[in-house]
């Protein structure tokens, strides 16, 4: 009898075996990825026990250190939601968190004040999550009191700069805006209103955002500000020595730093450094000063491109493009980084000033930049220089419409110029009046009278004692030039053009006494009276040429701001810095005073 030989049997087990073992190391794999992939999650019943720790047996001690802020107030709104939360899902922060921490950094990085969001505690916190219930929640509790604080800081419009200077007399205007009532003040319980229905509608992060300007220009300053903190988070930063001078061709030591540190504020294109990437990183370091070296290597040559990068640097600090590391160019680049970025923080708050929408065409002045730009559709259809005013008649900041322009305009004095300013030159010289085309007015009786000036003893007269009222005419020794543009407010500021055309020749324009005086005053008027029946350039013209006093009124009235911004992203994407001629970037959290006060 054969016998069948087991060998066979064997192999269809062994195969079978190998079979089984694929599919339990694949089920393996499958399992594996699904638990790396899967979230930890927190059960409510979890996340209540320790929200109600939080919020009422340890609302002064959450995260060991913070006593909340609005626990009266927030304590309910987790009530009405089981506890759950509403920044955390499970142990992350969700979008909307993540936004919110965002927000509270960019607001407090200028250190202009406390703003109470306990932010050292929620940087430490959120950086250490991990799958702990009582860690992720006081994040969460945390996180909605630091929102209140914010919001009302944001609604209540606390969070604006350079207001209350006081450098220009407020007086009621009847086509200016209701003013600000104090008592109107949004309260913690109407934040929390707020935040739950946002909640309840699923916009939660929509109404963060809300609370936050929108417009490019805040947005590109936010990039600047990351970028600055974390060169002044890498600890490579240290400035450069103060007698430090360099020019093409040199050879010096610190040549690596200057040429990181050019590469950090995004000055150095990369290809200028792509061979740095392929060579050892240590090239990119400057050795320290007891450290051997040799001169003689590439790194520390002072080179075409990197003059070429501190030629970018200079023309967006507005020096001269020398490409030669001077003393006022080695000043601007030895600013620690932490100093740069409180600045850009407190220029993303004068975007808080201005509306959502600018208005399709628009006028935006820069005092800083000592320029005027007319807006459309977000490109520049208009570009000047301004004059703006001096140190002790600072241009306020303000947005409003251009609703009238005045042709061959004439120009009542105001009284503290009458006499801090045109009184001392009459005494010098009576006829001064007569070579620069000024009425006399007095008040009698009720009625306003002319007064010949040749009449008046002008050395008897004084600031208290002044009882007359000066009007220059239409002409070409017009303080204000030949046309004025107006935006009824409280401070009595408009445009205007000058006399004075010389002054546009200066770099520095801090020079009038509060409004703003623009470069091409008739270019500007044709292009805001484009399309208005009867006002062609040549019927400008003719009125001023004639001195045909003439006011106008728009049919469209475009929308005029007058901001101050230190530091700004130009169309390029590229960060302009400029002096803080007016003192209005606010250092340590104090604010500034009048500059003026001083001198």
């Amino acid at each position: 009898m054969n016998r069948i030989s087991p060998a066979p049997q064997q192999h269809k087990i062994l195969g079978a075996t190998g079979w089984i073992a694929l599919a339990c190391l694949v089920l393996l794999f499958v399992v594996l990825a699904a638990s790396i992939n899967t979230k930890p999650y927190m059960p409510p019943k979890v996340a209540q026990k320790y929200m109600e720790h939080w919020l009422i047996e340890s609302a002064r001690r959450v995260a060991g250190e913070v006593r909340l802020k609005h626990v009266r107030s927030i304590e309910p709104f987790y009530l009405r939601r089981d506890y759950q939360p509403v920044w955390m899902d499970s142990y992350e922060l969700t979008e909307a968190g993540q936004e919110l921490m965002q927000v509270l950094r960019e607001t407090a990085a200028d250190d202009w004040r406390n703003y109470g969001y306990e932010l050292a505690t929620l940087e430490r916190e959120t950086i250490r999550l991990s799958n702990i219930p009582k860690q992720a929640t006081a994040v969460e509790v945390l996180l909605t009191d630091a929102f209140v604080t914010y919001a009302k800081q944001a609604l209540n419009a606390e969070l604006l700069p350079d207001t209350g200077e006081g450098d220009h007399p407020v007086r009621k205007v009847s086509l200016s805006a209701a003013p600000h009532n104090p008592g109107s003040q949004i309260s913690e319980d109407q934040i929390v209103d707020l935040l739950h229905q946002a909640i309840q509608d699923d916009r939660l992060d929509q109404l963060v955002n809300q609370l936050t300007p929108s417009h490019p220009g805040y947005l590109k300053l936010r990039g600047e500000l990351n970028r600055y903190l974390d060169i002044a988070n890498s600890g490579r930063w240290y400035p450069l020595p103060d007698d430090l001078q360099l020019q093409s061709k040199d050879r010096h030591r610190l040549v690596p730093h200057l040429r990181w540190m050019l590469n950090e504020y995004g000055d150095l294109s990369q290809s200028a450094l792509s061979w740095f990437f392929k060579a050892d990183k240590k090239r990119t370091q400057a050795p320290a000063e007891h450290d051997a070296y040799d001169l003689d290597q590439a790194e520390f040559l002072f080179d075409a491109a990197l003059a070429d990068a501190l030629k970018t640097f200079q023309q967006r600090h507005n020096l001269p493009d020398s490409g030669v590391l001077d003393k006022k160019t080695l000043q601007q680049l030895n600013i620690p980084p932490y100093q740069v970025a409180q600045r850009i923080a407190l220029n993303m708050k004068r975007w808080r000033h201005l509306p959502q929408e600018l208005g399709q065409r628009h006028v935006m002045v820069n005092m800083a930049d000592y320029r005027l730009r007319l807006m459309n559709g977000g490109s520049s259809e208009l570009d000047m220089k301004v004059i703006i005013g001096n140190l002790k008649r600072r241009t306020p900041v303000m947005a409003h419409q251009i609703s009238l322009l005045e042709l061959a305009p004439t120009w009542s004095v105001p009284r503290r110029i009458a006499v801090t300013s045109l009184l001392p030159k009459l005494k010098r010289n009576p006829g001064y009046l007569d070579e620069k085309g000024y009425q006399v007015i007095q008040h009698v009786n009720g009625v306003d009278k002319f007064v010949d000036p040749k009449t008046i003893n002008w050395k008897k007269l004084s600031a208290r004692h002044f009882p007359y009222r000066l009007i220059q005419k239409a002409g070409k020794d017009n303080a204000l030039g030949t046309i004025k543009f107006l935006f009824p407010n409280d401070q009595d500021i408009y445009l205007h053009d000058t006399s004075q055309r010389q002054l546009f020749n200066l770099d520095k324009r801090a020079l009038s006494s509060g409004c703003v005086r623009v470069e091409k005053p008739r270019l500007l008027a044709e292009k805001l009276l484009r399309g208005q029946q009867g006002w062609h350039r040549s019927n400008i013209d003719s009125a001023i040429d004639q001195n045909r006093t003439t006011r106008i009124r728009l049919q469209d009235k475009v929308p005029v701001y007058l901001m101050y911004w230190t530091t700004w992203v130009d169309d390029d994407g590229v960060l302009q810095v400029r002096d803080d001629i007016y003192k209005r970037d606010l250092i340590a959290g104090l604010a500034p005073t009048n500059p003026a006060v001083s001198l």
